[in-house]
C-alpha cells in the first residue's frame, strides 16, 4: 500500500490506516429497489455478463493492460486474482504487475520465481520490504501462484513474470506527527517516488509486446477517472497523478479498469464511513435475484450499470452527475458483502528479527516503540473487514 505523497502527510496516513478505526457504524443495509430497474439490470446481467475469470481474459482480446483495482484485505479478490494466472497464460498474457511489491526488488521476484522449490522466507521477505504492516499470507501467496505455473511449464516456455511497480519510501525520517507536514522531511521519505514510475513498468513491459494484468488498490488502478480529493469533508481538487491516469494517458482505452466490488469510502472522504457501492444497487439486486447472489463481471459503457446515478459515495464528490461508468470500465461482483472474509494475518509477522525495521519503517511515527505483538495486533485488526463492514450486508 502506498499513499500520495501529493497529499497532506496527515491525511495520507488517516486514509492508509482507515481500516484500524472505522468499526462499528450502526446498520446500513442496501436499500430497497425499484421494480423495474431490477428488471432492466437483470435482463441484462442475464445476456451480457460472463463468469469472472472469462470476463478478465476475455478483456485481453481488445486491451493491453487490465488494472484490477481491490479495496484491500479481501480475501475472496487474492484467491480470484491467484486463480487467474494459469488461464491469463494460456491465453497469451504473461505478466502481472502489482502495487504489493517494490520496484527495486525485481531481481528478487525474478529469482523467487525461478526457483526450484518453493521460498517462503524469500516471498516474506519482498512483501515486507514493500510494507511492513502487510503480513496476510494471501498476498505472499500471489508470488506463490507465480512460482507454481512456472513449475508447469515446459522446458524453453516463456516464463510468467511478476513485476513489483512500488516505490521504496523511508518513513524513518518522521520521528513526530508533526514532522509529517514538513515538505523536506516529506521529499526525503518519497526518495523521488511517485507513480508515474509504477506506470512506468506497465508501459515498459507494453512496449516489450507484453499484456499486462494489474493488481493494486482501486486508487492506484483508476485510469479515466480522476480520484475526488476529500479533507475534512470538503473537495479540494481532483487527483490526476495515479498510476492508471499515466498508462491511459500513453494508451488510452488499450488499458481499462475494472472493480473488485466492494464497499466504498463515505463521502466525506476516506475517514468517513463506508458505505454500499453504487449507492447500494448492486448489493440489492444480487441478494434479490431468485436464485441468489451470483459471481460475474461486466461492462459498464452502455450498461443500465453504468448509467446509475450514484450521490452518496466519495467519488461523486466535484462531479455533477456522477456515474459508475465514470469510475471504472468494467466490474466484477463475487458475494454478499455479509460473506466477505479478510485475508489472513501471519503469526509472528513482526518478531524480534525485524521489530527494529518494523519500528522504522511504520508510516505513523507513534509506533516507534510498539512490540512485536503489538505490532501484529494492529495488522490483525486491520483485516478484521466483519467489523470494518459490519453495517453493511
Amino acid at each position: 500500500m502506498r499513499t500520495d505523497s501529493m497529499m497532506p502527510i496527515r491525511v495520507l496516513f488517516a486514509c492508509a490506516l482507515a481500516a484500524l478505526c472505522l468499526l462499528g457504524c450502526g446498520d446500513r443495509s442496501a436499500p430497497p429497489i425499484d421494480p423495474a430497474l431490477k428488471a432492466s439490470l437483470a435482463s441484462w446481467l442475464a445476456e451480457h455478463s460472463k463468469p469472472p475469470t472469462d470476463y478478465v481474459v476475455g478483456l485481453f482480446g481488445s486491451h493491453d493492460v487490465v488494472f484490477l483495482g481491490e479495496a484491500h484485505y479481501l480475501k475472496h479478490d487474492l484467491l480470484f486474482v491467484q486463480s487467474l494466472f494459469e488461464p491469463l497464460y494460456r491465453a497469451g498474457v504473461r505478466t502481472f504487475a502489482t502495487e504489493f511489491a517494490r520496484r527495486e526488488d525485481q531481481a528478487l521476484i525474478d529469482s523467487l520465481l525461478a526457483k526450484p522449490t518453493w521460498d517462503e522466507g524469500l516471498a516474506r521477505t519482498i512483501v515486507f520490504s514493500q510494507f511492513v504492516l502487510w503480513g496476510y499470507q494471501e498476498y505472499v501467496d500471489l508470488f506463490r501462484a507465480g512460482w507454481e505455473l512456472n513449475r508447469k511449464l515446459a522446458p524453453g516456455a516463456p516464463r510468467f513474470r511478476i513485476l513489483g511497480v512500488n516505490d521504496s519510501p523511508d518513513w524513518s525520517y518522521f520521528r513526530t506527527r508533526a514532522d509529517m507536514d514538513v515538505d523536506s522531511l516529506k521529499a526525503k521519505v518519497w526518495r523521488g517516488g511517485g507513480e508515474e514510475h509504477w506506470a512506468q513498468v506497465i508501459l515498459d513491459a507494453v512496449g516489450a509486446g507484453e499484456k499486462v494484468l494489474v493488481y493494486s488498490g482501486i486508487h492506484h488502478a483508476l485510469s479515466g477517472f480522476l480520484h475526488p480529493i476529500v479533507i475534512d469533508g470538503k473537495f479540494v481538487r481532483f487527483e490526476d497523478r495515479r498510476m492508471g491516469n499515466f498508462v491511459y494517458r500513453k494508451l488510452g482505452k488499450r488499458a481499462v479498469t475494472v472493480f473488485l466490488h466492494a464497499p466504498w469510502p463515505g463521502p466525506k472522504g476516506m475517514d468517513d464511513r463506508w458505505v454500499c457501492a453504487a449507492d447500494g444497487v448492486i448489493d440489492a439486486l444480487m441478494q434479490g435475484l431468485p436464485s441468489g447472489p451470483r459471481a460475474v463481471g461486466f461492462d459498464l459503457a452502455g450498461s443500465p450499470f453504468g448509467n446509475l446515478r450514484v450521490r452518496n459515495a466519495l467519488y461523486a464528490r466535484g462531479y455533477d452527475d456522477f456515474r459508475p461508468s465514470m469510475f471504472c470500465d468494467g466490474w466484477i461482483y463475487t458475494q454478499p458483502i455479509s460473506s466477505n472474509q479478510g485475508v489472513t494475518p501471519i503469526q509472528g509477522w513482526i518478531n524480534a528479527g525485524n521489530l527494529e525495521r518494523a519500528r522504522a519503517q511504520s508510516p505513523n511515527p507513534d509506533w516507534r516503540q510498539l512490540t512485536a505483538s503489538e505490532f501484529n495486533a494492529r495488522i490483525a485488526q486491520a483485516a478484521d473487514v466483519r467489523k470494518l463492514w459490519g453495517h453493511l450486508r
